[in-house]
């Protein structure tokens, strides 16, 4: 038994070389998700109409991955303001169900384009008015969900060999939209002293010819740099960069949202800053690869998980009543909905679910990819527990059910902390154990 043991371990150790170097395989496919008819759109609250036109269409994409032992795993990239948990769950179901995908293997992202259409579930209490209006939302879920199996479904009928390497590199148009106000207060604005995360880490996969397969991309700034006045629908800087970067790289260009909710793009606020950050972005990708990237060898190991974090003890029925009858804005609305989850379930939640998914790319690159608006400072903390060369952090990611604020954040208040919750239907807060309970949760799964 010893002498086979050892025969055994002999025969995987000169194996194990082989299949390092044996070759990926990799496959792009998309489709289009630009809205067929007018649609509310998300992510400003003061809009009182549907979209009025389509300055630019709308994609959902996908890159299928097959390391050397056969192992497969799919990234899916939207133009969107978020997706919800029950949209995201329906597409997962139905990957699994017609390619065979297992939930930790496929990764659902968004832009967080502001200029986008909403999707039901999403920021319920920034749904539109009117039931016709949103009986179009409805039909756009659908719409997009199938677009989003369909551009999966290319991916993987695609799929060929390729070689894949992660490059690192930087832009410098986030700015950290967090000011303190005369008052002391948290407001809006510009601080050039406060965290951003500038790296800009980029997938390029090459196919068999050497020619740019497809190029994945993320940066953590907010998809803002169009505001509420905008009415078209429009992919922001992100749809720019990417167009830009298929012109001139080749391929299939695919954006993720970093950790970056409490960062906006600078400048903002005009159609030609979007031309501009949009530009910026695509140089810095392309700088980024233009440096020596790290060869993408060995397996690829994939976790998804679901992580209990704990909300405060909500306001009472009592409170909630008073503040329906005495608000007819948000905080209204907010105690209606409330109401409403009382009625029906007899309580509010007390806690919430929260997706981390982990992909390591064999030894270039750990992908890191939360659910939610993520703050910088969980960017930040996460590459230098897992080294800032090769970590990658992804926001936005498979379900979007509100700002993941840090201590700091929380105990300096203001949007991200105090009132973002309102558009997301959460009754109150997160608790100040958020932060140390998904850190500990994603360095565990990491290591």
């Amino acid at each position: 038994m010893l002498v086979a043991a050892m025969l055994l371990r002999l025969g995987l150790l000169m194996v194990l070389p082989a299949l390092l170097a044996a070759e990926w395989r990799a496959g792009a496919g998309r489709a289009i998700t630009t809205p067929q008819e007018p649609v509310w759109m998300s992510g400003y609250g003061g809009r009182k109409a549907p979209s009025e036109t389509a300055a630019m269409d709308l994609w959902a994409k996908a890159l299928a991955l097959e390391d050397p032992f056969g192992r497969r795993a799919v990234v899916v990239t939207t133009d969107l303001i978020g997706l919800s948990r029950p949209v995201a769950d329906r597409i997962a179901a139905r990957a699994h169900a017609e390619y065979g995908l297992s939930r930790e293997r496929l990764l659902l992202t968004s832009s967080h384009t502001h200029t986008g259409p909403a999707i039901t579930g999403n920021l319920p209490l920034m749904q539109a008015p009117k039931p016709e209006w949103r009986a179009a939302t409805a039909r756009y879920t659908r719409y997009l969900e199938d677009q989003a199996v369909a551009a999966i479904g290319r991916a993987i009928e695609a799929l060929g060999p390729a070689e894949l390497s992660y490059h690192l590199g930087e832009a410098g148009f986030a700015m950290n939209r967090r000011i303190v106000k005369d008052d002391g207060t948290i407001g809006f604005g510009e601080d050039p002293d406060a965290p951003v995360d500038n790296d800009v880490s980029v997938l390029r996969v090459r196919d068999a010819e050497g020619e740019t397969l497809a190029v994945l991309f993320s940066y953590a700034a907010h998809n803002t740099t169009l505001t509420g006045k905008h009415m078209e629908i429009h992919g922001d800087y992100s749809g720019v960069a990417q167009a830009l970067l298929e012109k001139e790289v080749g391929g299939q260009a695919m954006y993720m949202m970093g950790m970056g909710a409490d960062a906006n793009p600078s400048p903002r606020g005009e159609m030609e800053h979007v031309e501009e950050n949009g530009r910026s972005m695509a140089d810095a990708v392309r700088a980024a690869l233009e440096k020596p990237g790290r060869a993408v060898e060995g397996p690829l190991r994939a976790t998804f998980e679901h992580v209990e974090i704990r909300l405060e003890n909500p306001p009472s029925r009592a409170e909630w009543e008073r503040r329906a009858a005495g608000d007819d804005g948000w905080d209204g609305r907010l105690a209606e909905l409330m109401l409403e989850r009382l009625d029906r379930d007899g309580a509010l939640a007390s806690n919430y679910a929260y997706p981390i998914q982990v992909w390591k790319l064999g030894e270039a690159t750990t992908l890191v990819a939360m659910g939610g608006e993520v703050v910088v400072d969980y960017s930040h903390a996460i590459k230098k527990a897992l080294g800032e060369e090769t970590t990658w952090t992804v926001g936005y990611a498979n379900d979007v059910p509100g700002y993941i604020p840090s201590v700091r954040i929380l105990d300096e208040g203001g949007y991200e902390a105090e009132f973002s919750q309102t558009y997301y239907g959460m009754p109150g807060r997160w608790h100040r154990s958020i932060e140390r309970t998904i850190l500990d949760a994603v360095l565990e799964i990491a290591r």
